[in-house]
């Protein structure tokens, strides 16, 4: 089974997570989405946060991905007010070959994942891919052994015929 982790990382917990899938999957490919949009350090954060809480897109990089050679899409990112990030919106807005693939989410945060499963579900449907589940890891659980582990469980299960 060929896996592609595509994740959006700012503090570097959403980077660990997808990395310490990677390195537990036979087959995979790591994809760091990074948003180009210019703020100053003072304004970031809060821009960054009304982005998410209306669920805008952004400049990104790479600005495109084709993942037809793939059989599951695992999406990754911090929660900003109770969201996933507009980088990683962007990039599963631009997504080819993506039809009727397996898709899986996760995110990073302080404690509160709030609407994030939902949001990621309707954008990951609304492109014609398979929600196959959701899972958050707390901030202070980042370097727990065993909640690596859950997670890199919860992706590997969503697959098991392709295993």
């Amino acid at each position: 089974m060929k896996i592609c982790i595509i994740y959006h990382s700012e503090t570097g917990n959403t980077r660990h997570i997808a990395q310490h899938i990677a390195s537990a999957t036979v087959d995979s490919h790591l994809v760091e989405v990074t948003d180009l949009a210019e703020h100053s350090s003072l304004t970031r954060f809060l821009m960054q946060c009304k982005a998410a809480v209306s669920e805008d897109t952004t400049t990104i990089e790479p600005s495109k991905l084709d993942v037809k050679e793939y059989d599951l899409l695992v999406f990754g990112s911090p929660v900003w007010a109770f969201k996933p990030t507009p980088a990683i919106h962007t990039i599963i807005n631009t997504l080819t070959g993506c039809e009727n693939k397996r898709a899986v989410a996760f995110v990073t945060s302080g404690g509160r994942p709030g609407q994030s499963k939902e949001v990621f579900k309707k954008w990951i449907e609304s492109r014609g891919m398979r929600f196959m589940g959701f899972t958050s890891i707390d901030q202070k659980d980042i370097e727990d052994d065993a909640k690596n582990a859950g997670v890199v469980a919860f992706v590997t299960a969503a697959a098991p015929n392709l295993m």
